[in-house]
Parts: C-alpha cells; structure tokens; sequence
C-alpha cells in the first residue's frame, strides 16, 4: 500500500482503490475509538492516573515515561486507585458505557473524545469530495458517531 502513496503539498494522494482501502481503515478506527470496549476501560484508566499524579508525588513527565507494568504497579500501590486498578484488570463485565452524558446525580462520570480522526487523502491529487464523493460521504457520516460519554461501574 506504502508504494500506491504519494505527496502532493504535503497531502497524501492514492488511486482510487487505495484511498477507499484508507478510508475503510479511517472509519474501522473511529468506530473503535467510540466504541464500549474502548471508551470504558480508557476513561477508567485516564481517571486512575489523573488521581494517582493528584495523590502521590509522581510527575507527569514521570507517569509518562512508565511501562505498562510499571503503571500497574504503581496504581496497586497507591490507596486511592488499588481497587479501581484490580477492578479494570479483572472485572471489566462490570464496567457501563452510554453515549452522552448524563445529569450530575447520576453515578459515575462524564468521558469526552477530543478528536475524531477522519483526514481523507486526496485521489489522483484532487480532494476527495471531488474525485470520489461516496469515499467522502462515508468519512462525512463519522460526525453522527457520539464522541460525549457516561461510564460507570455496576
């Protein structure tokens, strides 16, 4: 696929085979990305490490230069995120997701995407609008996919 790619003013621009290949992949990844099984235990762990930075003296620079056991371990050691950390680990099932926040008095917490990725490559060096709107219009349909989340534990 890397050899059907070119640049062309700092775009990407493919045949039209290729960009639909690329734009099927760009739309598996954003249903991924708002999907339950992606949503819940991310949000879980951001939570979790936002709260161990606020209760330990681990840095940001620290935490992010961690492996993933090391994570693990050091959210088993802290006290405010032992039984959370062992939950998302071994009870999963457990864990709630539904598209949109809820009001306040609801349990558990609100989870926002920030961004999802749908940049289209050109095709042939036009804007895929142009040149293959069909490819367009399924990047187009991403916007309806909820990007604003409630999580929770049962």
């Amino acid at each position: 696929m890397l050899d059907q790619l070119d640049l062309k003013d700092s775009a990407v621009s493919t045949g039209p085979e290729t960009a639909a290949t690329l734009v099927d992949l760009v739309c598996a990844e954003a249903r991924l990305h708002t999907s339950w099984d992606n949503v819940g235990p991310v949000s879980v762990v951001r939570r979790l490490a936002r709260q161990l930075l606020d209760s330990s003296t681990l840095t940001p620079a620290q935490l992010a230069r961690m492996t993933d056991p090391q994570l693990w371990s050091a959210l088993d050691s802290c006290d405010v995120t032992r039984a959370e950390s062992i939950m998302v680990r071994y009870e999963l099932h457990r864990l709630r997701v539904t598209a949109q926040p809820a009001p306040g008095d609801r349990p558990g917490w609100d989870f926002s995407l920030r961004k999802i990725y749908s940049s289209a490559p050109l095709v042939e060096g036009q804007r895929i609008e142009v040149a293959a709107p069909e490819l367009a219009a399924e990047l187009a349909a991403l916007g309806s996919l909820s990007t604003d989340f409630r999580v929770w534990w049962s």
